[in-house]
């Protein structure tokens, strides 16, 4: 059979497409070239001798009125390029945390074929956006898939960045113990495939020293804090190390060394102002308040708690505001003042209800619930314990829950409730079982 004309042909590479374009507007490969190109590299791109770069497609495009798609529509090339665009800019919009330019550019990204390694990566980032928006099922889910697409030897790395984020998204749910697993998983990967990542490495061990901190291994959880503090001071991260001064802090307040606490909290605090990250800055002062409390420091507490409040009001941080306040309430109730810190602490409960942070609402309702017991509002007292002990049961916390439900059995014990007192205490010793009453 005899070939059809050009004139009727379906052009099929990128120089066909070119030349039956510039011929359907009898337009000369010097008119298409103009200024910015030459009639010879037009004349190369129609051969298939050479490939325009993006820019000078783009002039080319132009000038021919046509889409960018109709040129590079089935160029495999084209698409790589777009994936690594998309796949980059999901990667800028992860770290501002900014979930809906994730969602765009990641799906984006894996509108575009992406395979293997890249597709886990980006399926990774989507998991990131649906832990943010507490989508946690969905954001598993997506790890898990991610974990099937990778090999441990061709891509250790990002096995490592998804052994860390599926820890990570443990740990926030309360499962410390997969956490924990998880997150060893992924150092150990790193270690074995001498990984040299410092910004993974570095917060892989920070998360894995709070987790530590968490299940009460203080001696661990500050060697793996300072070991996070080599690896981020090595790199000059500055936010890691931050945080790595904050995680030492936090296990020498564990430790009962609360000196050294305060001082690893100033020195974290300073790097975070340095890099402005107005987040975790306020983050570290009201860690630091809350061991100056604990510390019994009351004025020193006070101070950095009216700082925080400030930072948190100027930067919007409605959250950090609510938390802040239920350390308030918390030095004003050791200062006597029952009903000032019932009223902080009920109304910081709201805002935090309103987040739908079920952990700090807790915090809030325990407070709450020492300063209606204080006032000697028993009723008031027993629906706040039991309703934060319903909240981190909720949310399978079980070290906060064991704490708690501690603290609620003493209160009874000293109201004279031996029942209820003993119930809670099971409860304290095993946070995993039913709630009494329930």
């Amino acid at each position: 059979m005899a070939s059809l004309p050009e004139a009727v042909q379906k052009p099929v590479t990128l120089g066909e497409r070119v030349r039956a374009a510039r011929h359907a507007l009898g337009m000369s490969q010097a008119q298409l070239a103009g200024d910015e190109l030459t009639k010879g590299f037009i004349s190369q791109v129609e051969a298939g001798l050479v490939r325009p770069s993006l820019r000078s497609l783009q002039i080319i495009a132009t000038r021919l009125g046509r889409s960018l798609d109709y040129f590079i529509g089935d160029e495999s090339i084209a698409g790589a390029k777009r994936r690594v665009f998309h796949r980059l800019a999901a990667q800028a919009a992860t770290e501002r945390h900014d979930w809906p330019a994730v969602r765009h550019e990641a799906t984006a990204a894996l509108g575009q074929q992406a395979q293997g390694p890249e597709r886990a990566t980006l399926l990774r980032y989507l998991a990131a956006a649906d832990a943010a928006e507490g989508k946690r099922e969905q954001a598993f889910e997506r790890l898990a898939e991610a974990m099937a697409l990778v090999d441990a030897n061709s891509d250790a790395t990002e096995l490592a960045h998804l052994l860390s984020a599926r820890g990570v998204l443990y740990v926030d749910h309360g499962q410390l113990a997969a956490g924990a697993e998880s997150l060893e998983a992924a150092r150990d990967v790193m270690e074995q495939r001498e990984i040299t990542d410092p910004r993974l490495r570095a917060r892989t061990l920070v998360h894995l020293g709070t987790v530590y901190r968490r299940l009460n291994r203080t001696v661990k959880a500050l060697a793996t804090y300072e070991l996070a503090l080599a690896v981020a001071s090595r790199s000059s991260e500055l936010r890691l190390a931050a945080q790595s001064y904050m995680g030492v802090a936090v296990a020498l307040y564990d430790a009962g060394e609360l000196d050294g606490a305060i001082g690893n909290y100033q020195r974290a605090l300073g790097l975070f102002e340095r890099v402005s990250d107005t987040a975790v800055e306020l983050s570290v002062m009201q860690s630091l308040a809350t061991v100056q409390f604990e510390h019994g420091d009351m004025t020193a507490a006070r101070e950095t708690v009216d700082r925080c409040s400030k930072r948190a009001a100027l930067a919007g941080d409605v959250r950090v505001g609510a938390i802040v306040d239920v350390l308030r309430a918390r030095i004003v109730l050791e200062e006597g003042d029952a009903e000032g810190a019932l009223r902080l602490a009920l109304a910081a409960e709201a805002r935090l209800a309103d987040l739908g942070d079920n952990r700090q609402e807790a915090d809030a309702l325990r407070v709450a619930a020492a300063a209606a017991h204080a006032r000697g509002d028993f009723a008031s007292s027993d629906q706040a314990y039991r309703k934060a002990i319903e909240l981190l049961a909720t949310i399978e916390d079980h070290p906060d829950l064991s704490t708690l439900a501690a603290e609620y059995a003493q209160k009874l014990r000293a109201r004279g409730d031996l029942e209820s007192a003993f119930a809670y205490l099971e409860l304290a010793r095993d946070p995993a079982a039913s709630r009494p009453g329930s």
